[in-house]
């Protein structure tokens, strides 16, 4: 799997840390995001990506590229207790479930949201 240019200072790191990228997708908060990103984002607009989420076999880190330094949120997969397609994946939504708090997450292609979808739902099925 190729890593976007503006992520590899941010998965060098990881991989000091021992955490590989098992899945690595353009995605965005709702919650953090304007309804302009909001729109780029379920349109699809590649070349305006402003934020990235990464599986890997022991975390989901949602990362925000910037010049000097990246911003990252983590939550250990362990904690995620659901996902599901919000309008059946019509606005590239899904949500996440930890606990009781929720937080969608909009990809900005279907196609990585759904490859998304099913390494979650797989290592929550496996564990």
């Amino acid at each position: 799997m190729e890593a976007p240019k503006k992520l590899k200072r941010t998965l060098k790191k990881m991989a000091e840390h021992g955490e590989s990228p098992a899945v690595i997708a353009p995605a965005i908060i709702h919650s953090k995001a304007s309804e302009h990103m909001l729109a780029m984002a379920r349109m699809g607009i590649l070349d305006r990506i402003f934020s990235y989420v990464v599986a890997t076999d022991k975390n989901l880190h949602f990362i925000w590229p910037g010049l000097a330094w990246d911003r990252i949120q983590s939550v250990p997969l362990d904690n995620i207790t659901g996902i599901e397609y919000v309008d059946e994946f019509v606005t590239n939504t899904l949500t996440l479930y930890v606990g009781e708090a929720s937080e969608k997450v909009v990809f900005y292609d279907d196609r990585e949201g759904i490859k998304f979808y099913q390494y979650v739902k797989f290592r929550q099925w496996k564990s």
